[in-house]
């Protein structure tokens, strides 16, 4: 579920707060996790219990408002949107690379494994030279999850298939999810870096940071112990941005957000994602771009003029060009 943009003050305030979290105990500066450490114990911490209040809220709420809108929330059309980008830094070696970037499944009842199988078959179709996933694989529990990444681990694309995690992959078992998606040939960045291809595009990920000052201290630390430039960032949260433009980092890919899911007409960034910085769509600093996805998924039954979408993104080098 998108939460609200978080200051450095308000991250203080939840890092004092929270007792047991996957990045560290309380205070701790976030910190690289490569999936083997043991996270909080399951389905018993806050945000776990908080979580499963709101899944049932919302189950609530969508059987008073009719099965009807369920049904027609899961029968809504994956939109695959495909746009060309132009980046002054972008390795001429990539020149004109496809990237396809999904995010945000959210699998449980409003994305059941069937529609979320459907979507990789979309994927697959695109015949991406990269394919990443910026995660919320899951919606709440890990319980069922392995058909999807199996699914995702049958993808196949010349420069590989990445994936990083998002919020809602840290509730319940992280570790699981890490350790199956690994099984399944997915390669999972925790705050490090592949350099990929024979001439060496460099792409990097980080896990979960909920605020501004978690993403920064994430991306320094993927960014100090890369050797030479990093080129695509994969981040869940889109505050990865202000840190990865100013690493130089040409295109950074996030979701998080859902597009606020309601949205104007033929203005996606005036949407129910309200406290967000950077809601959907296409930003830039200086030579950098970041791109924020839709997703696919949801967390309550409804997308106005906010079609859950997968992305293809062909990249080349030249003066910054960014669709509308």
């Amino acid at each position: 579920m998108p939460e609200r943009d978080e200051t450095d003050a308000d991250a203080r305030r939840s890092s004092q707060g929270d007792r047991a979290r996957p990045d560290g105990p309380a205070g701790d500066e976030p910190r690289a996790w490569n999936g083997s450490e043991e996270p909080a114990v399951r389905r018993q911490n806050g945000k776990y219990r908080r979580a499963r209040l709101r899944h049932r809220i919302v189950a609530v709420a969508s059987n008073a408002v009719g099965a009807a809108l369920t049904r027609r929330h899961l029968n809504q059309p994956i939109a695959v949107r495909r746009l060309d980008v132009r980046l002054p830094d972008w390795p001429s070696s990539h020149d004109g690379i496809r990237i396809v970037h999904f995010s945000d499944l959210h699998l449980g009842s409003l994305l059941p494994i069937e529609r979320a199988l459907g979507a990789l078959e979309l994927v697959r179709q695109e015949r991406g030279d990269l394919i990443a996933c910026t995660g919320d694989l899951v919606d709440l529990d890990v319980d069922g999850v392995e058909p999807l990444l199996e699914g995702m681990g049958s993808l196949t694309a010349p420069l590989g298939h990445y994936l990083v995690l998002g919020n809602h992959d840290h509730l319940d078992d992280p570790r699981g999810i890490v350790r199956l998606a690994r099984a399944a040939g997915l390669e999972v960045l925790l705050d490090e870096s592949r350099v990929v291809g024979g001439s060496g595009l460099a792409v990097a990920g980080i896990d979960w940071g909920r605020g501004v000052r978690e993403c920064r201290v994430r991306v320094d630390s993927v960014c100090n112990r890369t050797d030479g430039p990093i080129h695509l960032l994969l981040s869940h949260n889109p505050l990865a941005f202000p840190e990865a433009s100013r690493r130089g980092i040409p295109l950074t890919l996030a979701g998080h957000t859902h597009g606020g899911q309601v949205a104007r007409r033929a203005r996606p960034t005036q949407s129910l994602a309200l406290g967000h910085r950077f809601r959907a769509g296409f930003y830039a600093k200086g030579p950098s771009a970041l791109f924020v996805t839709n997703g696919l998924g949801a967390w309550f039954p409804l997308r106005l003029h906010c079609d859950p979408e997968i992305v293809v993104l062909t990249i080349r080098r030249g003066a910054m060009s960014l669709p509308v």
